[in-house]
């Protein structure tokens, strides 16, 4: 697989993929290589991502579950779900159910 040219901009982040050339190199390249990183990747339909998943058999590293934080006077919530990539990376794919006010305690 080629990765030239392979990046994408998405709201002013951008993520750029290389092919190892010795400059960027930070350590030895022993596995598992993604070891301590994670990425968090939204999507807009989580539930179809899933399938796929499961169809492919891929191991989930955390299902499925929906998560609110407080955010300042509301909570943000995310259906999200936890993957390892064969490196080792950790993705963390969700998507936004919006924002509602703080529970009462």
């Amino acid at each position: 697989m080629s990765l030239d040219n392979l990046s994408d901009d998405k709201g002013g982040a951008q993520v750029m993929l290389c092919q190892r050339a010795g400059r960027w190199e930070t350590g030895p390249m022993v596995p598992p290589f993604g070891q301590g990183v994670m990425f968090q990747l939204n999507v807009d339909d989580i539930s179809s991502l899933q399938d796929a998943l499961a169809r492919a058999d891929w191991p989930i590293h955390s299902p499925l579950r929906d998560v609110w934080r407080n955010v300042g006077d509301r909570e943000s919530g995310q259906r999200e779900i936890f993957v390892l990539d064969p490196d080792g990376y950790l993705l963390m794919i969700n998507q936004a159910l919006g924002e509602r006010p703080l529970a009462k305690p």
